[in-house]
């Protein structure tokens, strides 16, 4: 993901689809994730020959991890959670072992109706070793390797929202020559703190006197996630700033006072400007669209994380004088 956040904020400020970038990520990550998940389990066939194999060596095994665990019964977490009100390991064997049985109870069942219907069975060769997985054993991969990708997938996307998000803000903030005194970023931290009420907020621009007072939140999912942006109609943030949003939740925000920004407009940068100028703030025109993708490298380099948590704290204190 570190290499693609330039790339990911080019894309994003120049009014382009970012997503290409986080599936080449998902991809890369996926093909990893499977090579080791196969390495696991030919070694795990060779090391037990017994009918519960892969129970024994790849679910009740302490040196396998709880990720890797739910993987290999063909769940996650949250499903865990949502079925037992806890994603404790002991918790996870045992709707496991419940899962893998209703897979092999499955595969059972294709067997006594293969007409028509093609055999699987994967072949595993390392080196000079080499293994067979039944049908029912082939399943449990297949399952497997469809937890993991969900798990890569979700994971991909909520890494976005965590490493580019504040980088991006800080970009536009100096691309329109906000002095650093106006403005704070809000990590994760200062949210779980309670710092500020609104869990959702990403950043704040104050005036010099500290009368006025932006908060802005920051959304790379839009227009399919429709209840985003009812969440954040609801909370009435100053400027929110979204990938995509419907035309009538864009005049929705207007009747509350929320400005509501695309991303995906190329003249987004310009818009945010122009808002920040209406609110009586003293920011320079953007760059033209041209120079963007020569600016960002050398703006994200600035970025300081350290720095901005220890800027809002500073913010804080002198917010309550």
């Amino acid at each position: 993901m570190e290499k693609y956040i330039d790339k990911i904020i080019i894309s994003v400020l120049k009014g382009k689809d970012y997503r290409p970038y986080v599936l080449a990520t998902i991809n890369k990550r996926f093909v990893d994730t499977v090579y080791l998940l196969l390495k696991k389990i030919l070694e795990a066939r060779k090391k037990n020959k017994s009918e519960d194999w892969w129970i024994k060596e790849l679910v009740e095994n302490s040196a396998i991890s709880k990720r890797e665990l739910l993987w290999f019964v063909g769940l996650n977490n949250k499903t865990v959670t949502n079925m037992a009100n806890t994603a404790k390991r002991e918790v996870c064997i045992d709707l496991g072992k419940e899962n893998i049985n209703s897979i092999k109870m499955l595969a059972e069942e294709i067997e006594k109706m293969h007409d028509g219907l093609p055999y699987i069975e994967i072949k595993l060769k390392h080196r000079k070793e080499e293994i067979i997985l039944s049908e029912k054993e082939s399943i449990q991969v297949l399952n497997t390797i469809s937890a993991m990708k969900l798990t890569v997938q979700g994971g991909a996307w909520s890494e976005v929202g965590k490493k580019v998000e504040k980088k991006l803000l800080f970009t536009i903030f100096e691309m329109l020559g906000l002095p650093s005194k106006n403005y704070v970023l809000v990590s994760d931290e200062m949210k779980k703190k309670g710092f500020v009420g609104n869990r959702e907020i990403d950043g704040i621009i104050l005036s010099d006197d500290h009368k006025k007072i932006i908060q802005i939140e920051f959304k790379l999912l839009g227009i399919g996630n429709p209840e985003i942006g009812d969440e954040a109609l609801a909370r009435e943030v100053g400027l929110f700033l979204v990938d995509r949003m419907t035309t009538m939740m864009i005049e929705e925000g207007k009747k509350k006072g929320v400005n509501i920004i695309e991303l995906r407009d190329e003249k987004a940068l310009t818009k945010i400007g122009e808002y920040l100028k209406k609110e009586g703030f003293n920011v320079k025109n953007p760059p033209k669209i041209t120079e963007i993708e020569k600016l960002v490298p050398q703006i994200t380099k600035k970025y300081n994380e350290d720095l901005e948590n220890k800027k809002i704290m500073f913010k804080a204190k002198e917010l309550v004088k």
